[in-house]
């Protein structure tokens, strides 16, 4: 377990290391002078002796190799430099704004979780019945419907026709529900899929033909054994499914005015602000890096083939 752990600790830091290159040459590879861009945020008659002190500043004089292990040391305390379209710092507005897409994912994926356990489960329980057809016919239609138009109808319905819930905002509880919906339904969608097969596998192995024969019925079962054998599966499908609702966060957040990591991401590439666009990309990297390592940890710990197979080799 413990050299399961290092050796994937290992592999995310390999994966970190080429992030931070790949986003450092974002930067270094973007057209224009970025010392000009900077001293005009500054002064929009700047100088060349004004040009001259801002590349002097930012480092652009010294070697590639040292302006890159300036960039990682200022990056791993948050330091991201200084946005071109707004001349702020673009670590504070990034510890700003991570908590807002960091409730908006959080939320989703609790959502996604509930609905698709709950939809596969009823689904696998009445099998090949109106609640499985009815289960199949909402899961097609989430994996089917893309995120703004899912917001946009949910915009209508809950908060123009009957004025339930705010239409934009992030100022309580109940700004936070469409949102969460919008962002979960495909996720929840595919997911419910993922049980539904994995149950209705499951409930064909030998061990559920031994628990009928001993009296108990289909739910017990279900809950009792089906459901723990396709927990690695859905683990794996559950991270992969978070992942993209960062992605999803790109549509969902601007859709709802959240001021959030990705709808930074987005003004960043629509003004090209280099400097904002390669803190995100370093942030979502991380993210993904970080999520697959809890998974396959989660994995390991929930599947005993893992183990054996690890103790093993």
């Amino acid at each position: 377990m413990f050299f399961f752990i290092a050796k994937r600790a290992r592999n995310a830091l390999i994966l970190l290391f080429l992030a931070s290159v790949l986003c450092f040459s974002l930067v270094v590879s973007a057209p224009g002078n970025i010392a000009i861009l900077i001293a005009e945020l500054r002064t929009p008659t700047a100088t060349k002796a004004d040009i001259a002190k801002v590349a002097e500043e930012i480092g652009l004089n010294k070697p590639l190799l040292i302006r890159y292990t300036d960039w990682l040391g200022n990056a791993a305390h948050g330091n991201f430099g200084i946005s071109y379209k707004t001349g702020e710092d673009v670590g504070t507005s990034l510890r700003s704004r991570l908590s807002v897409t960091a409730t908006l994912v959080a939320g989703g994926a609790m959502v996604a979780l509930v609905f698709s356990l709950l939809i596969g489960f009823l689904g696998a329980l009445w099998a090949h019945r109106m609640p499985d057809h009815i289960a199949r016919g909402l899961a097609l239609f989430g994996a089917s419907t893309p995120s703004f138009f899912v917001g946009a109808l949910l915009v209508y319905a809950f908060s123009v026709s009957f004025k339930i819930f705010p239409t934009f905002g992030y100022d309580g509880f109940r700004s936070f529900i469409l949102p969460w919906l919008t962002i979960a339904m495909l996720p929840a969608a595919v997911l419910s899929r993922v049980v539904r097969v994995g149950l209705e596998e499951a409930m064909a192995r030998p061990f559920v033909l031994t628990a009928m024969s001993k009296g108990f019925k289909r739910e017990r079962i279900l809950v009792r054994d089906a459901l723990p054998n396709i927990a690695p599966t859905y683990l794996n499908a559950l991270g992969t499914q978070i992942g993209l609702m960062v992605v999803g966060a790109v549509v969902v957040e601007p859709l709802f005015a959240w001021q959030g990591v990705a709808e930074l991401f987005l003004t960043g590439i629509r003004f090209r602000d280099f400097m904002v666009v390669q803190a995100c990309l370093l942030i979502f990297i991380t993210f993904f890096i970080i999520l697959n390592v809890i998974v396959d940890v989660l994995m390991m710990l929930t599947d005993p083939r893992m183990r054996r197979q690890r103790s093993g080799s």
